[in-house]
């Protein structure tokens, strides 16, 4: 079973946007997502970003995984 965690984009560079700050940050693969913004939120899952979703329902997951 695979688990997908939301997470906001920070910075995007072509194919590939930072998320997370400081020690925390890294890259995901964005390739899969039409018309990433910073500031979108997706799903990610092994470095690559899977699906958009939206603000409320990213919050909803983070505070379920808590």
């Amino acid at each position: 079973m695979c688990l997908t965690k939301p997470i906001q984009l920070k910075k995007i560079s072509g194919k590939s946007a930072t998320v997370g700050a400081g020690k925390n940050a890294r890259k995901i693969d964005i390739s899969l997502i039409k018309n990433p913004r910073v500031g979108d939120w997706v799903l990610s899952q092994a470095d690559l970003a899977i699906e958009k979703i939206s603000a409320k329902e990213a919050k909803e997951t983070l505070k379920l995984l808590k």
